[in-house]
């Protein structure tokens, strides 16, 4: 019956993304397209961080990679946008992988050091390679052109939510694996992991490329939603809010990067009245205030009310369903 249950939950999840294509407008689209991208970032360094226990402050990096393979190859080999994406997150895979090996050897500040340092020295390679990158300048990428009568808009924003969609069932489904098993094993405690034969350093360095993977294709996804792409657009900034994002969803938790992106996507539409910075001092005050005394994010907190609200009503419950069904006491 949960099975079912699941099942009829998802069904009809993605019934009301695909309705919500032909009844929202265009901007609505676009920022829900925003979400759906985000999420799969968040997803990718939920797994690292939140199941794993790595650090990174840099993945802010790999997104410009994802987003840059996808202007590069829609403008200069004229390629087709769909096409670039599976590109996109198997070479942000390739580089995690490679960056992950050293990475192994590195725990807590150490790590998200090393890769602040990446998030730091990306944006001005590319600015470097005016040829291939369009330098300071950023590249203009024509948005894919539509299918029948669906809008530029109506069309980015379901591929972006369908694969939003697609990934976080891949990712459920993985932690609740024994892959998953093993990487709250590792994060918990890693000489236990060890012990019960778990290769560790390969759980890191694959969940590091994974991480990686997932977050390039939401930075090519981006290429496809906006149709620009810049270094300014991926500072250092941007990895800070994708670690906002996963604090306040909720580390090591399901549900935690779709609230993240949601918080990621529509706060700057109101902090930005406020000032240019608002949303990054906003987004560090998140952090700390999280960490310090919501550490399980806002889907934990909700958890928690949950089973407290539960336990409250299941008593009763228990008492009625006695009352009601109790027998009369004999009479001698």
């Amino acid at each position: 019956m949960s099975a079912l249950t699941s099942t009829l939950t998802r069904t009809a999840v993605l019934a009301v993304m695909i309705v919500c294509t032909f009844t929202v407008n265009d901007y609505d689209l676009s920022l829900l397209a925003q979400v759906g991208l985000t999420a799969i970032a968040l997803m990718g360094l939920n797994l690292l961080v939140g199941y794993c226990g790595q650090l990174s402050l840099g993945h802010g990096a790999f997104y410009a990679i994802g987003a840059y393979t996808t202007a590069i190859l829609v403008t200069r080999t004229g390629m087709p946008h769909l096409l670039t994406l599976p590109i996109a997150l198997v070479l942000s895979f390739a580089v995690g992988a490679v960056l992950g090996i050293p990475a192994v050897r590195l725990r807590g500040f150490s790590l998200a050091l090393v890769t602040l340092a990446l998030a730091i020295a990306l944006p001005q390679l590319l600015k470097h390679f005016e040829g291939l990158t369009g330098g300071q300048l950023g590249v203009n990428v024509p948005r894919p052109a539509p299918p029948g009568a669906l809008t530029t808009d109506q069309w980015t924003y379901l591929v972006a939510v369908v694969l939003a969609f697609a990934v976080f069932l891949g990712v459920r489904n993985l932690v609740t694996s024994r892959i998953g098993l093993a990487m709250v094993t590792v994060r918990d405690n890693e000489a236990a992991a060890g012990a019960m034969g778990v290769p560790v350093a390969r759980v890191r360095v694959v969940v590091f490329a994974l991480s990686a993977g997932l977050t390039g294709l939401a930075g090519a996804l981006a290429t496809l939603v906006t149709g620009y792409v810049s270094p300014d657009n991926f500072n250092m900034l941007l990895s800070v809010n994708l670690v906002a994002g996963i604090v306040l969803g909720g580390l090591g938790r399901v549900w935690g990067p779709i609230v993240g992106a949601v918080f990621l996507t529509y706060l700057p539409l109101y902090t930005t009245d406020i000032s240019q910075t608002a949303p990054g001092i906003v987004n560090g005050l998140v952090i700390i205030v999280f960490l310090l005394l919501l550490p399980e994010g806002v889907t934990g907190l909700a958890t928690r009310l949950g089973r407290r609200l539960r336990a409250r009503i299941a008593p009763r419950s228990t008492v009625r369903t006695e009352s009601g069904t109790g027998s009369e006491p004999v009479r001698t």
